[in-house]
């Protein structure tokens, strides 16, 4: 989108938090929890911010708006930075953009009463009339679907999506013309979700709002917003208009996020696709593309030509060893087991009792490996690390494993490239340059992408 006609535009937002250790307090890393981000928001329009839990996707809304102060980036609103606004001038910003908070029972003082609490945007903006305030709170709460006479009640006395309707009310108390909506209703019922949802969706056609929604639930995401952003560990890999990054995504990790959407039967969305393990912790994010120690999709390099769950077999196998995580006492032990009573007593099985061609194979059934992988680059590149960790080469296996199974997803960050004027990815897939263009590649990457 540009510039010229948004009206709220992030460029390249941070927001880094200093660890700080010994008598000093000297800083020893920083964890990044939004590392660049950029995006931007037209009148009138909600764009959706989505990820898993930890991605950085609150801190990328409470940065945007300067509840917290972003490390480095541009932030304009109306074609102004907020980031060199004072506090008088981020006064006169507050009155503009509002923010819902995810927690209800939080977002509110017990001790006020909710007339109190909706009017506190016009009190802290300088409203002075009091007789007009509580025409305006009265006003708002009858819109939300409350009474004007409840304004005497007090927060416990309401449901928890009542209570989210008067967090609504009172982000509307000052007339802003951006709403920012941090997980909205990810603490509602799901019948309550909905009303809630129809309830933004409707002041949002009444009062021209912007809204940039918070939230996990794609499902929440595809029912209110224009443009999808997806987050992971404080980046995006793909921005683009909601119905075609729903039905055409591009990243695997977009991908594996529309295959979590809850259906009867998730294989009918024609994904299929499963993430195992968590997000990386943002203090040590891992090279090249973040999402490559968990993606379904990691590109092998030149010359290996496995099919993907063998290939992933393989770099699951190759991190382990890396890691010196491969119990290789507890897999002879099991193996034994299996094997019947050749081996005696199981208390007195140790790996070194076992001859190494037998370890080997116990390994390669542990990590899913096939006996032979189909590539005879890749074969051989695997028995001379399988046969260095049984043999107590623990380092020189994992540098075997490293020097050549290390791949482009790890060694280099991917380009963001734009697909078409408002669908962005940073992801190797989408690189000619990167995947090949053969024919051989390209059916590759058409198998990696299309349902089984």
């Amino acid at each position: 989108m540009s510039s010229s006609t948004s009206l709220f535009e992030v460029r390249n937002l941070e927001k880094h938090y200093p660890i700080n250790r010994g008598l000093f307090n000297t800083e020893v890393g920083r964890v990044r929890a939004v590392d660049g981000i950029s995006f931007s928001v037209e009148r009138g329009e909600t764009i959706g911010i989505v990820g898993e839990s930890g991605c950085g996707k609150s801190t990328a809304a409470t940065s945007m708006i300067r509840l917290e102060e972003p490390t480095a980036g541009e932030i304009d609103f109306r074609g102004e930075d907020i980031t060199e606004y004072d506090e008088k001038e981020l006064r006169r910003f507050r009155r503009e953009v509002q923010m819902i908070f995810q927690d209800p029972d939080s977002s509110f003082n017990p001790r006020m009463n909710i007339g109190n609490a909706v009017a506190e945007p016009l009190i802290v903006q300088g409203f002075d009339d009091e007789q007009r305030r509580r025409a305006i709170v009265g006003d708002l709460l009858e819109r939300v679907g409350l009474s004007a006479d409840d304004m005497n009640r007090f927060p416990h006395e309401f449901s928890g999506g009542q209570k989210q309707r008067i967090a609504l009310a009172r982000a509307l108390a000052v007339n802003p013309s951006l709403l920012v909506a941090d997980e909205p209703v990810s603490a509602l019922d799901v019948s309550i979700q909905s009303e809630v949802l129809r309830l933004i969706d409707r002041f949002q056609d009444e009062l021209g709002l912007a809204v940039v929604v918070i939230s996990h639930d794609l499902g929440v995401v595809q029912e209110i917003c224009d443009r999808v952003a997806v987050m992971y560990l404080g980046e995006f890999v793909e921005v683009g208009p909601t119905e075609e990054l729903f039905t055409d995504p591009q990243h695997p990790y977009t991908r594996a996020l529309l295959s979590a959407i809850p259906t009867p039967d998730p294989t009918e969305r024609g994904l299929g696709v499963e993430l195992t393990g968590d997000v990386p912790e943002p203090s040590d994010p891992p090279s090249g593309c973040r999402f490559h120690t968990r993606c379904p999709e990691v590109i092998p390099p030149e010359g290996i030509d496995l099919a993907q769950d063998t290939w992933r077999s393989v770099l699951h196998l190759r991190k382990q060893v890396i890691a010196d995580q491969v119990d290789l006492e507890s897999i002879a032990e099991v193996g034994a087991i299996e094997a019947g009573d050749e081996f005696g007593s199981m208390d007195e099985v140790e790996a070194e009792d076992i001859d190494n061609d037998r370890l080997i194979g116990w390994v390669r059934q542990e990590y899913e490996l096939p006996n032979q992988l189909g590539d005879t680059s890749a074969e051989q590149t695997l028995s001379q690390a399988l046969e260095e960790l049984v043999s107590g080469q623990q380092e020189a296996a994992a540098e075997t494993l490293t020097e050549r199974f290390e791949t482009v997803c790890e060694r280099q960050d991917p380009e963001t490239r734009s697909l078409s004027p408002d669908h962005r990815v940073a992801c190797h897939l989408t690189d000619d340059s990167v995947v090949g263009s053969t024919d051989s590649e390209n059916e590759y990457r058409r198998q990696l992408s299309s349902p089984e």
